[in-house]
C-alpha cells in the first residue's frame, strides 16, 4: 500500500530523535566520546556498542529490522546501568519512553558513568542483587518490549476463531500476519497493555485514550489486489479506536477503484467475473437418517452446522415420505466435498440450498431507512457499486449518495448533509457541495464461507486506515468441531460458536495462504 502522512510520521520521528540523541550526546561525552557521534545515525550505534561493551558483531543486528527490537532493548539496558540507573522505573522510562527520558539524562546534575554495563566483571561488581518479584518485573518488561514491538511494526499472529473462511482457513489455525508488506500502520493509541489483549483485559480497557496519533502509515512493497486474503480491525465494532477494533480476516474482493457486483452469487469486477481461489463453500440441505455427530462432522471436514429456519414444503414430503425419520441440518461445504458425502450411510439427500431470501435481510447500506437507494439487494445479488479511492473526486448523486455517505460522514468526518436532493456542508455557512474528495480508499471484504460469514455484505466498506496486513502462512492448526448440545443443535453462547478441539492440523504446519 502507499504511505499515508509520511511527512508528519517524519516530523515526529526525527522530534524523538532530537530528544533522545540530546541525551545520549552528554552521554558519549562523559564515556570519553565526542558528543557529536551520538547525533550521526547508524554510525552511534558503533560507538554506544562501543560505550557498553558489546562485541561488534551486534552492529549486525541493531541494522535487522525486526531483530533490531532485541537488540535495542539490550543496548538501551546497558547504557542505563553504566549512567547508574538501576530502579525499575529508571528502566522502564528509558526503554519504553527514550524520547522523554533520555533528555531528562541530560539535565541531571548527578549523571555519572560507572563503566561498561555489559561487561560481565561489571555487572556482578556494580549491579544490585534482584529480588524475585524484580527478576519478574524485569521479565516482563522484556517480553513486552520485544514482542509488543514486533506485533506492533512487523507481524502479528492471529486465530481464526469463525468458519468464514472454510475451507481455506479453518476455526483453530493460527496465521502469521506480516504488517510490513502492505506497508506497517504506525499504532494509533500507543499507550497501551502490549501482547496480552488488544482492547480489555477482565472487561477493562488494556489502553488509555490520552494520547491518541493520528493515521499514518509507512510504504509497504506490496500493492492489496482482488482475492487476497487481508486481516483488518472489523468497522463495525464501535466505541474502540480503529487499532483497538475487533480483528476480521477475510478475502479482499473489491479494491479501491473497483466497479463491484454479484450477479447470481459470482463476483464481477469492472464488469468481468472475478476467479475464485481455493475452495469456496456453499449452503446444502442435508437431510440425515440419524441425528448429526462430531464424529460425522470430523469425518467430512464439516466445521460447523445449523438448524434450517425453514423447509419447503416438497423436502418436508419426502421427509414425511419415509416416515418422519429423516433429520434436516444445513452445512457448508465445497461441491467435490458435498458429492463425497451424498456417498455416506447415514445420508439419505443432500440438496444445493445456496437460494437466499435477501429482502428480509438487513444489508449493508440499510435499505429500510435509505432515502434513495430502494433496491432488492441480496446475497447472491449485490450491487452494483463503485469502490471510491483516495484523493479521487467523486460527483455526489441521488443514486451514490446513500452508499457513500457512510465513509463521508463517519469514516472522514466530513459533516454533509443532503437536503431536497442536494448536498450542503453540515459546518459552517453550509455551502452547497456537488462533488467530494476522499482521503481514504475503500476495500470490500468477504468470506470464503459464503452463506455463512459476516462480511462487507452485512457492514460496509473497510477504510484503509482499518488494514493491518496479509497473512503469509499458517504456522500451526488445531483440529476444531463445533460443539453439540442434548438437544442435537450447535453449542452457541453470547452469540459466539463453542468448539471442541479434536487433535492437530498437521497439513497446517507451515503452509503458505492462497
Amino acid at each position: 500500500m502507499e504511505s499515508y502522512n509520511i511527512s508528519l510520521f517524519l516530523g515526529l520521528w526525527i522530534a524523538a530523535f532530537v530528544l533522545t540523541r540530546l541525551g545520549l550526546s552528554r552521554m558519549f561525552k562523559m564515556a570519553g566520546y565526542s558528543p557529536v557521534l551520538a547525533w550521526i545515525p547508524i554510525l552511534n550505534w558503533w560507538y554506544w556498542l562501543k560505550l557498553v561493551g558489546r562485541p561488534k558483531w551486534y552492529m549486525i543486528g541493531m541494522v535487522i529490522p525486526g531483530v533490531n527490537i532485541l537488540f535495542s532493548f539490550n543496548i538501551k539496558l546497558d547504557i542505563l546501568r553504566s549512567f547508574g540507573k538501576f530502579k525499575f522505573w529508571e528502566q522502564f522510562l528509558g526503554i519504553v519512553l527514550t524520547f522523554a527520558y533520555f533528555p531528562y539524562l541530560y539535565f541531571d546534575k548527578k549523571l555519572k558513568f560507572l563503566g561498561q554495563g555489559a561487561d560481565k566483571d561489571w555487572k556482578i561488581k556494580h549491579i544490585p542483587v534482584g529480588t524475585g518479584s524484580r527478576e519478574w518485573a524485569d521479565a516482563l518488561l522484556f517480553a513486552a518490549y520485544v514482542a509488543g514491538g514486533m506485533r506492533a511494526l512487523y507481524f502479528d499472529l492471529y486465530q481464526i476463531p469463525t468458519p468464514s473462511m472454510e475451507s481455506n482457513l479453518m476455526v483453530g489455525d493460527y496465521l502469521v500476519v506480516s504488517r510490513a508488506k502492505v506497508g506497517m500502520r504506525i499504532p494509533l493509541t500507543p499507550i497501551t497493555v502490549p501482547v496480552v489483549a488488544p482492547k480489555e483485559i477482565f472487561g477493562f480497557k488494556a489502553y488509555s485514550e490520552l494520547l491518541e496519533l493520528p493515521y499514518m502509515r509507512l510504504p509497504g512493497w506490496y500493492t492489496i489486489k482482488n482475492n487476497d486474503v487481508i486481516v483488518f480491525n472489523w468497522p463495525a465494532d464501535e466505541g474502540f479506536p480503529t487499532d483497538k477494533k475487533d480483528n476480521f480476516v477475510k478475502r479482499c474482493v473489491g479494491i479501491p477503484g473497483d466497479s463491484f457486483q454479484i450477479i447470481k452469487g459470482n463476483i464481477y469486477i469492472n464488469h468481468k467475473k472475478l476467479a475464485r481461489v481455493g475452495k469456496q463453500q456453499k449452503r446444502y440441505l442435508l437431510l440425515l437418517k440419524e441425528g448429526i455427530t462430531q464424529e460425522f462432522l470430523l469425518e467430512n471436514e464439516l466445521g460447523d452446522f445449523n438448524i434450517p429456519m425453514q423447509i419447503a414444503p416438497d423436502i418436508l414430503k419426502m421427509t414425511e415420505d419415509a416416515g418422519g425419520r429423516l433429520i434436516p441440518y444445513n452445512i457448508y461445504t465445497w461441491p467435490e466435498n458435498a458429492e463425497k458425502i451424498k456417498k455416506h450411510p447415514l445420508v439419505s439427500m443432500i440438496l444445493d440450498d445456496s437460494h437466499d431470501e435477501g429482502m428480509n435481510r438487513l444489508l449493508f447500506p440499510d435499505t429500510t431507512n435509505t432515502v434513495f437507494l430502494k433496491h432488492g439487494w441480496d446475497l447472491n445479488n449485490y450491487g452494483p457499486f463503485y469502490l471510491p479511492k483516495r484523493g479521487e473526486t467523486i460527483k455526489l448523486t441521488k443514486a451514490n449518495w446513500d452508499f457513500l455517505k457512510t465513509a463521508i460522514n463517519h469514516y472522514e468526518k466530513s459533516e454533509i448533509v443532503e437536503s431536497g436532493g442536494k448536498f450542503y456542508s453540515g459546518a459552517g455557512n453550509r455551502a452547497e457541495v456537488k462533488e467530494y474528495t476522499f482521503k481514504l480508499g475503500y476495500y470490500w471484504m468477504m468470506g470464503d464461507n459464503r452463506y455463512n460469514s459476516s462480511d462487507s455484505r452485512y457492514w460496509g466498506y473497510v477504510p484503509e486506515d482499518h488494514i493491518i496486513g496479509k497473512p503469509v502462512f499458517t504456522f500451526f492448526g488445531l483440529k476444531k468441531v463445533i460443539g453439540i448440545t442434548d438437544m442435537g443443535e450447535p453449542k452457541i453462547h453470547d452469540q459466539s460458536m463453542e468448539y471442541d478441539t479434536k487433535g492437530i492440523r498437521w497439513n497446517k504446519i507451515f503452509r503458505l495462504i492462497k
